[in-house]
């Protein structure tokens, strides 16, 4: 960056610490020009701490830019277009320009609206990776639940889209109702009928819990009375045979994330996990839930 890109140039201690701001535009107007052009010759021997503005930002380097544009937004004067101060300790650091923060929090905004999904409202992949890699450089000790229907493809072949556009939504809203009871979850959609769940540390199979029974609850309005009472529907398979399918029912794998290092390896657990649980879910007819209790060295066991 250039020296005459900075708007606001630092006045910091004899130890480092920021302890004020010279706004260059007004600086130079009214400290060098003054009133009457005479600025230079009155105040040339002043000190910086004199005409110094005390009113300026300062942020933690090792905040992210959310939290920064949090705090900036807080604190801003509209009056004036100023750059932030950035420190470490209370040392001073460096300068973010203002209108760096903000182009960067207005491009994952855009990304975050491209990437919500519209049935849900919940954010998708990209914020699905954000969040996990965000806990894991925190150390944070939690576990990531992946959710999906059984047999979604011939219930979409019986009832029609419309109803299967409903049943993602009802799916969005029942997580989003059990959520409000656990702290720190957060909810995300991956696409389709595809949802994940993150959770503190041993949150997980009381969520799974909870969430299949809320959906149990909405099966009637699922399915048609008839196939309710039946406790079936027919629609085709995959070799285009008509078959008889059970209601409705959720797979989730919940894996802890002592289990994985990456996102990457994360992805690889869930998805064996989650097409075991699934197989079990489909033999027993009903929503089932497992927690990956594999080492990471045993990966292939299931």
């Amino acid at each position: 960056m250039q020296c005459e890109d900075l708007l606001t140039l630092p006045v910091v201690s004899d130890n480092c610490e920021p302890i004020g701001v010279l706004y260059r535009y007004e600086f130079f107007e009214r400290v060098m020009l003054g009133r009457y052009g005479y600025g230079f010759s009155l105040n040339y021997r002043k000190r910086a701490k004199d005409v110094m503005r005390e009113d300026f930002i300062a942020i933690e380097g090792s905040l992210t830019l959310e939290e920064a544009g949090s705090i900036v937004s807080t604190q801003l004067d509209e009056s004036y277009h100023i750059d932030i101060i950035v420190t470490r300790r209370n040392t001073y650091r460096g300068i973010l320009p203002i209108r760096t923060l903000l182009y960067f929090l207005s491009q994952k905004t855009i990304r975050l609206a491209k990437e919500t999904n519209p049935l849900t409202g919940l954010p998708g992949n990209w914020s699905i990776r954000g969040e996990v890699e965000k806990r894991l450089s925190q150390g944070e000790s939690f576990e990531v639940i992946y959710i999906d229907l059984n047999d979604f493809k011939p219930f979409n072949d019986h009832y029609g889209f419309e109803a299967g556009d409903r049943v993602i939504q009802i799916v969005g809203e029942t997580l989003m109702k059990v959520a409000e009871n656990f702290p720190c979850a957060w909810l995300g959609h991956i696409g389709g009928d595809d949802f994940v769940v993150v959770v503190s540390s041993g949150m997980g199979e009381p969520f799974c819990e909870t969430l299949i029974k809320k959906f149990e609850k909405r099966l009637p309005e699922i399915h048609s009375p008839d196939d309710f009472q039946k406790g079936y529907y027919e629609s085709l398979d995959r070799q285009g045979k008509l078959q008889k399918f059970p209601l409705l029912s959720l797979s989730c794998a919940i894996v802890p994330s002592e289990n994985f290092n990456s996102y990457g390896e994360l992805s690889s657990r869930a998805t064996e996990l989650k097409k075991f649980v699934k197989r079990i879910s489909k033999e027993q007819r009903r929503s089932f839930y497992m927690r990956d209790r594999r080492r990471p060295q045993s990966l292939s066991m299931l």
